[in-house]
């Protein structure tokens, strides 16, 4: 009989070993508690993003298409089309007058469709990388395409970030 109530007793104190952390975890998510490395969306809602054309729209879809799928999957989603715009221009020439770099500008201009509780989101971002450019025709493309995977990923920061403020001041 001893036994039972040694364990009655030992289950009680697990018992409040786990009810106090429940309580704190369920009182933090009542409060409206976020983590700050979530992995929810930024407010946007489901976004699709439309073909892009070229390299550069190519690793710009990619680069949106991870921050739309944190956003999550819903029934209407909005839709993103970007245009891009590129100009490659010498940034710098040698004595001989052969282009040592090359400056890569790419304008975006996007648009985001409406919802009945959301208006449009338009916009235009332009922005600039260099890379050196070399007489070897394989490592030129291959500095061009590096050039073209960081100006795509700045550029997705950009129109995200222009996209969750548009709609901050929208609301």
């Amino acid at each position: 009989m001893k036994q039972v109530g040694q364990a009655l007793q030992d289950l009680g104190v697990i018992s409040r070993a786990f009810v106090l952390p429940l309580a704190l975890i369920f009182g933090l998510v009542g409060c409206g508690f976020r983590p700050v490395y979530s992995t929810q969306g930024s407010g946007i809602g489901a976004v699709t993003i439309a073909t892009i054309d070229g390299r550069t729209g190519y690793f710009l879809r990619q680069e949106l298409e991870r921050r739309a799928d944190l956003e999550g999957k819903g029934e209407n989603p909005r839709q993103l089309t970007v245009t891009l715009t590129r100009v490659f221009s010498p940034a710098a020439q040698g004595v001989d007058g052969i282009s040592l770099r090359t400056e890569l500008t790419v304008t975006a201009d996007y648009k985001l469709s409406a919802t009945p509780n959301l208006p449009e989101v338009i916009g235009t971002l332009t922005t600039s990388v260099a890379y050196e450019s070399l007489d070897q025709a394989y490592g030129d493309v291959a500095l061009q395409s590096d050039a073209e995977e960081r100006i795509a990923g700045q550029l997705a920061a950009r129109i995200w970030h222009d996209l969750q403020y548009q709609l901050r001041t929208a609301r």
